[in-house]
């Protein structure tokens, strides 16, 4: 029985989407390479383009901007970053011991994987942030511990900003191969919650072992963290 036209057009319209899709998937990994080892000022669609194998017009039927093209980045990446830490946070934890796991598990993802650990250090506030991560994995989380009295009514978009700024900091610092005492940072961040020392310090205490989620062959941190290790060796 042969193919009817709206069969026939079907089918080229899901190869060109899949085309397409494949196309853009090839340049968001380039420029988060490129992004990760040359930051924000540093990078113009030309490093992208030549790192991606393509063409400016190609870029361009994608994005408008080099700007276009982080963003997109950034959320692609830090949605699987959300997807990965939410794996791994057990939602019947306290919250203390929620906001701790997850902040482990988010640091030592980046440890363990210099294109993110890369990315995330040098484009800082420009990159996903570890508070936005948190909302995202527990939406409400900190309205519900005010609630429940684990945390202080202490303004919600402040603590985000500490959280921001701290964490890159942290990254900063093992990407400069710095010794980073990860449970004091956690801990520091919880009495901002308004833990108190001994609670936080309970609290902040790494899992041993650490489980880290299984990260797929074909995500774009599995593919991108390949191709980065083949190009700094």
């Amino acid at each position: 029985m042969s193919e009817s036209l709206d069969d026939v057009l079907d089918h080229r319209t899901r190869v060109g989407q899949a085309r397409r899709q494949k196309m853009l998937d090839r340049l968001i990994e380039a420029s988060i390479m490129v992004f990760a080892e040359r930051g924000l000022n540093g990078t113009v669609i030309d490093h992208v383009v030549r790192c991606a194998g393509v063409s400016r017009g190609t870029f361009y039927n994608y994005f408008d901007t080099i700007e276009d093209a982080l963003e997109t980045a950034r959320i692609a990446l830090g949605r699987e970053v959300v997807l990965l830490v939410n794996d791994t946070v057990d939602a019947e934890l306290p919250p203390a011991k929620r906001v701790a796991l997850s902040l482990h598990v988010f640091i030592e993802l980046a440890r363990q994987h210099s294109l993110l650990l890369e990315f995330s250090a040098r484009l800082g506030r420009h990159s996903f942030s570890f508070g936005s991560v948190l909302c995202q994995v527990e939406p409400g989380f900190h309205a519900d511990g005010v609630q429940s009295g684990a945390f202080r009514d202490v303004p919600e978009e402040l603590i985000l900003d500490m959280l921001e700024v701290g964490t890159i900091a942290i990254l900063g610092r093992v990407m400069a191969g710095e010794e980073v005492d990860v449970e004091a940072f956690v801990a520091a961040m919880l009495r901002v919650y308004g833990l108190g020392f001994e609670e936080s310090v309970e609290a902040a205490m790494r899992p041993d072992p650490l489980v880290l989620p299984s990260i797929p062959d074909d995500s774009l941190l599995a593919r991108g963290s390949v191709a980065w290790a083949k190009s700094h060796p």
